[in-house]
């Protein structure tokens, strides 16, 4: 009688399956470990990415304030140069007066003939010179043309004071700040010029500025006259002679 035989060795099967279930176990905890890792690198990420954005638009926030406090105070710097010149007598003052032209009989006399400025001439502690300017009785100017006042310096050619808006007095005002020093002017002219001019045109007014000496301290720095002597020069020269 033929003897059966059993295979009796271990599937396949069953020697992986405990194995499987046991490593997905074990590999679980690792898994959460990364996912939870990664979570947090994208976390920060994100907040380093919206923290820069917000430092980006503080940064431009805060220039713009510079900005902005840059330009108030140049402005309040100019409003109080304006002032200081507005209160200056300054050294001198002369009245443009248009010369008298003989009218035809019972013609009313020319516009021209009415018109007249104070121009006040003052200096400034960088060597330069201001001019203030009222001028009144201007009436319309002729079409296309617009009244200014001018500064000769004794040499180059005239100095654009500024264009004098008439309002509806007939009356107008200029001011100019950085003109030649107050011993470098020649005269004054009251115009009436051509839009965009860069040359006086017809002369209503003019009047010779008087010859003045600067009177303002000089800046430190400033190298002494070549006729001053430099210091220890009469210490020496005092040895000298007793010798």
């Amino acid at each position: 009688m033929a003897t059966i035989l059993s295979d009796t060795r271990p599937s396949f099967s069953r020697l992986t399956e405990g194995r499987k279930s046991r490593s997905w176990r074990a590999a679980l905890p690792a898994v959460i470990v990364i996912v939870a890792f990664v979570a947090l690198l994208a976390y920060l990420a994100s907040n380093v990415s919206t923290y820069s954005q917000k430092a980006a638009l503080a940064e431009r926030d805060a220039n713009q304030y510079r900005d902005q406090l840059t330009g108030m105070s140049r402005q309040v710097g100019d409003l109080q140069k304006e002032v200081a010149l507005d209160r200056s007598p300054g050294r001198t003052t002369l009245i443009l007066q248009a010369a008298a032209t003989p009218a035809k009989k019972g013609a009313a006399a020319a516009p021209a003939d009415k018109s007249w400025a104070a121009v006040t001439w003052g200096e400034l502690p960088n060597g330069k010179s201001w001019m203030r300017v009222n001028a009144y009785g201007l009436g319309q100017g002729a079409e296309g043309k617009t009244f200014h006042v001018w500064m000769q310096p004794q040499t180059g050619d005239p100095v654009d004071v500024g264009a004098l808006e008439v309002d509806q007095n007939g009356s107008g005002f200029a001011m100019k700040s950085d003109l030649p020093g107050i011993d470098q002017g020649k005269s004054v002219m009251l115009t009436a010029d051509a839009d965009n001019s860069k040359q006086p045109g017809d002369v209503i007014a003019k009047a010779d500025l008087p010859k003045l000496q600067p009177t303002m301290t000089a800046t430190a720095g400033e190298k002494p006259p070549e006729n001053q002597a430099r210091p220890g020069s009469d210490t020496q020269q005092m040895h000298q002679t007793g010798k």
